[in-house]
């Protein structure tokens, strides 16, 4: 942490003069031609996009990928090719802009969207941040030097030189952000997208930071005021014709994606989230039958009153609609365990063997079925 906000102070010595009065760019021939300062930051960013793939932390499924960058070609088509975007496999609820124009989402903020037309927000005010260049604008670099150093340390990937402090991973000045939501709206709205969506967007995020207590410096941290920004959105799309939403599309497409970060919300016991998004049967309809498991889960981990109940309400729900799932015959085996219900937990047990015969607890489960099937004798 401390390498990492000695790097950021050099990037503020580092900055330019008249940094101010750099003008946006309109089209990717623009990019052609780069002043040395400009060139060495996108170099820099260069590397970066090189470690996090040495590092595996992109996720490289063809079919997400392309899904991606789509929706940000349509956004930005005058720069097909240079803005690129990528998916990263970190639970976060983040997003960020390097100022080469590659483009990062974490899987979990895609994981707490309802649409095409939300993620689609938050790729066209990234996007903004390129081509505005607002890493050669950006006046407050050293505003919440530690925390970034957070998150840096988090991907466990380091960052170098000025790229430190002019990525909006670090975050903008209010200014920049308020820029950056305009020109995004404008994108939004351009390509065919619901407006009215932008403010979900934020609300999704709001809903996230009080659920979760969430205090770190992601995406709705070290941008403006959330409910700021839901004001600003709400004034804009006020008189807003209708767009695309593409709920379908999207759900379709993150279907996985989204399951794969309740398991990891799960491990690290963020279950309030889980609870948030799954307990709201609107978005409850948007995941798979699975997740019924994930929400069983989730009020297990609570263990507030009623909650045991509730989570084996789930747990029957998923092996009802999802028979094949072997998690939830596990879970159901295991609370049968507790309650000595014998018979119940061998048959759950022995059906989640049959459906995971590679499972990596096989042989903790065949202990408590060895004891279950073949009980010591009681004491004389």
């Amino acid at each position: 942490m401390k390498r990492a906000t000695i790097l950021l102070l050099a990037g503020v010595l580092a900055c330019p003069a008249h940094a101010d009065e750099v003008a946006p760019w309109t089209h990717v021939e623009d990019t052609r031609e780069l002043a040395t300062a400009e060139k060495n930051l996108w170099q820099e960013a260069d590397e970066f996009d090189r470690a996090l793939v040495r590092a595996g932390k992109v996720n490289t499924d063809p079919a997400l990928t392309a899904y991606f960058q789509g929706i940000l070609d349509r956004l930005y088509p005058e720069f097909r090719g240079r803005l690129t975007v990528r998916l990263l496999n970190a639970p976060h609820i983040n997003a960020f802009a390097l100022p080469n124009g590659s483009l990062y989402v974490n899987a979990g903020l895609v994981a707490r969207f309802e649409n095409e037309a939300q993620l689609a927000t938050v790729l066209a005010h990234e996007g903004a941040h390129f081509t505005h260049r607002h890493s050669l604008q950006q006046a407050e670099r050293v505003r919440n030097a530690a925390a970034f150093a957070m998150v840096v340390g988090m991907l466990g990937v380091p960052m170098v030189g000025d790229l430190l402090a002019l990525s909006s991973m670090f975050g903008y000045s209010r200014e920049h952000e308020r820029e950056a939501d305009a020109v995004g709206y404008q994108r939004l709205v351009a390509a065919g997208y619901s407006a009215r969506e932008s403010i979900r967007t934020f609300e999704h995020l709001q809903a996230e930071v009080k659920a979760g207590e969430i205090k770190e410096p992601f995406f709705f941290a070290s941008h403006p005021r959330l409910q700021e920004r839901i004001d600003n959105f709400s004034e804009l799309a006020r008189d807003a014709a209708n767009g695309e939403v593409a709920h379908e599309r999207f759900v379709e497409t993150t279907a996985a994606l989204r399951l794969a970060v309740l398991d990891t919300d799960l491990a690290a016991y963020r279950y309030r989230q889980v609870i948030l998004v799954l307990g709201d049967p609107a978005r409850r309809r948007e995941y798979p039958p699975q997740a019924a498991y994930h929400l069983g889960e989730a009020y297990r981990l609570r263990g507030e009153g009623g909650d045991i109940e509730r989570a084996e309400r789930e747990y029957l729900a998923c092996v009802e609609t999802a028979p094949q799932f072997a998690p939830a015959h596990r879970a159901l085996g295991l609370l049968h365990y507790k309650r000595n219900e014998a018979a119940l937990a061998v048959m759950r047990l022995r059906r989640y063997l049959e459906l995971a015969p590679a499972a990596a607890d096989r042989a903790h489960i065949e202990t408590y079925l060895t004891a279950l099937e073949h009980p010591a004798p009681a004491a004389p």
